[in-house]
């Protein structure tokens, strides 16, 4: 009977050794599992920010590009009786148009600074009617802008797409015809490259035809 009980006594010894034995393998595995996992997740947060980043920076622009050709389609003479055309250069674009839902035209300007594309916008006030820069409004409509020198806003005759030569236009009533193009990267280091958002337009009130696409 003493001998069973020793016995016994030894195989519940040897059970608690291997199950000690099981879990410190466990613990082992597991920790080795976290570890991995900590790893891949400290890898993988960075490139999925990013992603995110990028398709919220690039909807902003396809949707501020509508906006930029909305307001251009309707682009019109100011109180002031100046041209709809004020300025038009590579990077930035000064017109009159009814930006608001009340019966005067402001003047907008659409210019990249850095890597943001803003928006200044004046009312006209006074008698007579001025347009004071002083009272600008200016905000960032789109960010994460990778054009560096290359063009935003690229000019045309009325005569294209048959004439698809760009305008340098010196004489502001030859412009008719716009193209927007901005390359959108919120972080120029990580993938995915950057993604071109394009839209053109026609100035409705410059040009009887009308045509806009966006890609």
């Amino acid at each position: 009977m003493r001998q069973l009980f020793t016995k016994r006594q030894a195989d519940l010894t040897s059970q608690r050794g291997l199950t000690a034995l099981e879990i410190v393998i466990t613990v082992m595995i597991s920790s080795l599992l976290i570890a991995a996992l900590l790893r891949f997740m400290s890898f993988g947060h960075p490139l999925a920010k990013t992603a995110y980043l990028q398709a919220q920076s690039t909807d902003t622009a396809r949707l501020q590009l509508k906006r930029i050709a909305k307001l251009l389609r309707e682009a019109r003479y100011a109180d002031t009786g100046a041209y709809p055309l004020l300025e038009v250069s590579p990077q930035r674009i000064i017109f009159f148009a009814n930006a608001d839902t009340d019966a005067t035209t402001e003047r907008i300007r659409y210019e990249l600074n850095g890597t943001n594309l803003e928006r200044g916008m004046v009312k006209p006030s006074g008698d007579p009617l001025t347009y004071d820069l002083a009272q600008e409004q200016v905000t960032v409509v789109t960010s994460a802008v990778r054009n560096g020198s290359d063009p935003i806003f690229t000019y045309y005759t009325g005569d294209y797409p048959a004439d698809p030569t760009p305008l340098t236009p010196t004489d502001l009533t030859e412009v008719k015809y716009i193209q927007f193009r901005l390359l959108i990267d919120a972080d120029p280091a990580i993938d995915p490259p950057a993604i071109e958002v394009v839209s053109q337009v026609q100035l409705r009130n410059l040009k009887t035809n009308l045509g806009e696409t966006v890609e």
